[in-house]
């Protein structure tokens, strides 16, 4: 065994499967991309940087996914 780094090179490519791409949601209330959702209690939540008042949740797929763009 070798304690010498591996010197293959690394060969990425670009994913084939569309539901592997990394999307962020959009708000359910205005439609624009959600970065973050801050929780303030039980059903109230703010979606930013739209600042639209939101339900915990709801930015979620009826199957339980992070929607997709």
């Amino acid at each position: 065994m070798s304690d010498a780094p591996d010197s293959r090179p690394v060969h990425s490519e670009p994913a084939d499967d569309p539901a592997d791409e990394w999307s962020v949601p959009d708000c359910p209330r205005c439609g624009r991309p959600v970065w973050v959702m801050t929780v303030t209690g039980p059903g109230v939540g703010t979606a930013s940087p739209c600042g639209c008042p939101v339900v915990p949740g709801s930015l979620e797929r009826e199957n339980g996914t992070k929607s997709n763009r």
